[in-house]
């Protein structure tokens, strides 16, 4: 294991452990509230992180060419576990979504699974095609589309743009990453710029949504509200917080704190030097990867380790850029720190991916 492999091991698990504090911290009222039981959230998110520590040590141990081998089935079964939402029994539907499926006492969100078998399958196919890539062919690109373009559209119907919009974009970077003419990508922007329209504008609780981005104390009561009470959140923390545990906007007035918005409840408890911490986390999470990519020699290595860094890295910053209201409200989680089983596990998994990646560039070495 090289040096930076053993960083990105250490920091990400000091990320998971300043979230099972804060899920604890964010949801002990609500837990009660709901549940009558103020540790509800955090038994079950150290649950979540014990299956997703499984899942790190199982995905790291695995060899790189099992992957590669695997990319087209991983695809597969993503597609087919988007399909599943929709079947009566396994299928969970809840505020107006269709995004979940039982699998017993676990609740699981098959599109978390889809976003890392793009990775995969990406990193594969392009590695496998990376001279065509060069020459600036264009149709070598539209078997991946097609398939990414059927998981984009059954992600559509559940509804959840937002995830939609991250699998476009972090398709976009990696495909630019292996060499695609930029025309061709603004190209692909150009052509999604009218689907956005209908997608956002004619679809009134998303329209709503924009507004509040826009102003949100046009509707302080209503679609402003939780961007309101995110910044009210920010300001309280000042420098060095209200103290952990002491936070006001998590008691009934800040909605989702243990999850999309729980960067804020981290500013108001611990403040600016708080989050200058969780920050810096992420930016040498992000140094490491970098530098684990360099040193890789072969083009789905690269790729590879390039597409899991942004699986992490860019529903980080767009997190960040949701709670300090720099983009309309969209509730991706902060990775390895907001509650949620689906994202915690696949989010570990990733990292022993690139643990994985690491070894075999560190044994050719």
């Amino acid at each position: 294991m090289s040096k930076d492999a053993r960083i990105l091991f250490v920091v990400t698990f000091l990320l998971v452990s300043i979230g099972i504090v804060m899920v604890y911290s964010s949801s002990a009222v609500l837990a009660h509230d709901w549940h009558g039981n103020t540790q509800f959230f955090l038994i079950r998110q150290f649950f979540y992180v014990m299956l997703g520590t499984i899942g790190f040590f199982i995905a790291a141990a695995l060899p790189l060419d099992f992957y590669k081998r695997h990319a087209r089935a991983f695809m597969l079964l993503a597609i087919m576990l988007l399909m599943t939402v929709y079947l009566p029994i396994v299928g969970h539907a809840a505020g107006g979504a269709r995004r979940w499926i039982h699998f017993g006492a676990f609740q699981f969100q098959p599109v978390e699974f889809a976003k890392i078998a793009c990775c995969i399958y990406l990193a594969d196919y392009l590695g496998r095609k990376i001279a065509r890539v060069h020459k600036g062919e264009i149709f070598v690109f539209i078997p991946p589309l097609i398939l990414i373009g059927v998981v984009c559209a059954l992600t559509l119907l559940e509804p959840d743009l937002g995830s939609v919009a991250f699998i476009v974009m972090m398709t976009s970077i990696v495909c630019f990453v292996a060499g695609i003419q930029l025309r061709y990508v603004f190209g692909a922007v150009a052509l999604f710029i009218p689907a956005l329209y209908f997608l956002i504008i004619r679809v009134p609780y998303r329209l709503s949504r924009l507004e509040a981005y826009l102003n949100p104390w046009e509707d302080p009561l209503g679609s402003g509200f939780q961007i309101i009470q995110s910044f009210l959140a920010f300001a309280s923390g000042g420098l060095r917080g209200v103290g952990l545990g002491q936070s006001t906007q998590k008691l009934f007035y800040l909605p989702s704190s243990h999850n999309d918005f729980i960067l804020a409840v981290i500013g108001e408890e611990t403040g600016f030097l708080g989050l200058m911490g969780v920050i810096a986390l992420y930016v040498i999470f992000f140094v490491c990867c970098i530098r684990m990519a360099r040193r890789t020699e072969q083009p789905f290595e690269k790729l590879l380790v390039t597409s899991l860094t942004l699986l992490i890295i860019l529903q980080t910053v767009i997190h960040m850029m949701v709670a300090t209201g720099l983009v309309p409200t969209k509730g991706l989680p902060l990775p390895f720190i907001s509650y949620g089983g689906s994202s915690i596990v696949i989010n570990l998994v990733a990292v022993g991916i690139l643990m994985a990646v690491d070894r075999r560039a560190h044994h050719n070495a």
